[in-house]
């Protein structure tokens, strides 16, 4: 009998008409039967087995016994059921079908391939024709490897991440920088936006941190900084009569307690 697969049919509508009279403790029994029958075959007619099969101790077994050999036939020292060995065969037929149709497209494929691969190596290929030809075994190459290979993307990023690098920690802004700031940005200070660049870039970690271009960055940086506020002008301080009435009154009380010499002067 051919191994079936992990799944298992279920006909609820079959199965709830064949087992009408069964308790919850008869229909438990009878699905753990035939799930065991689905993956290893027809049970043998061994009670420990089968009270094994069913979680079932043997005096309980006793009474679920004469049930469940209702639903199949003791043939050949084992416990069989028509309708689960076809629908096994036919799960094994259908994944040999569906097994064979996958292989004759993959040999379809790959005849296919190697004949583009034939017919573009031959010597009447015109010269008009080379990129596109070119094109079509690289891409024949490519299906036909058993690993993929690096795409043309990732060279280019694998490049790219070789000619990056990260801002040295002492980074100061150069003459076409500075210029560059003041001729974009004419409201920020250059080497404050630079602290502020310098600060960002050498903390961020990891491959974020490394760029190609740190021109590119810098003008990037510079472009998109917010603009820095200016100082405004101190506003007048508001009259406040108050302090002023208090300051008058401090004023006469000095007044009233200076003490003048016989000469009129204050002493």
């Amino acid at each position: 009998m051919a191994k079936a697969d992990i799944w298992m049919p279920l006909y609820i509508g079959d199965y709830l008409a064949d087992t009408t009279r069964l308790t919850t403790e008869q229909h438990g029994a009878y699905l753990l039967l035939i799930m065991d029958y689905w993956r290893n075959g027809p049970p043998p007619d061994d009670d420990i087995i089968l009270c094994s099969v069913c979680r079932a101790n043997a005096q309980s077994w006793k009474k679920l016994r004469p049930v469940m050999v209702r639903f199949f036939e003791v043939r050949d020292a084992n416990w069989h059921h028509s309708r689960i060995d076809r629908e096994i065969a036919d799960a094994a037929k259908a994944k040999d079908k569906a097994v064979s149709k996958a292989s004759k497209g993959a040999e379809a494929r790959w005849g296919k391939h190697a004949a583009e691969q034939e017919n573009n190596n031959a010597p009447s290929i015109s010269s008009s024709n080379a990129p596109s030809n070119a094109s079509s075994i690289s891409q024949a190459m490519l299906e036909q490897c058993s690993l993929p290979s690096p795409s043309l993307n990732s060279k280019t990023k694998s490049k790219a991440d070789a000619t990056a690098s990260r801002l040295p920690a002492d980074w100061q802004p150069d003459e076409r920088q500075i210029e560059f700031c003041s001729a974009e940005r004419p409201d920020l200070d250059p080497m404050t936006v630079a602290d502020r660049f310098r600060d960002y870039w050498i903390a961020v970690p990891g491959v974020k941190g490394r760029k190609t271009d740190w021109m590119a960055t810098w003008r990037n940086w510079v472009r998109s900084e917010r603009q820095q506020a200016r100082a405004s002008p101190e506003r007048p301080k508001k009259f406040d009569p108050t302090a002023y009435v208090n300051r008058n009154k401090t004023r006469a009380k000095d007044e009233r307690t200076i003490e003048f010499d016989q000469h009129g002067e204050p002493i």
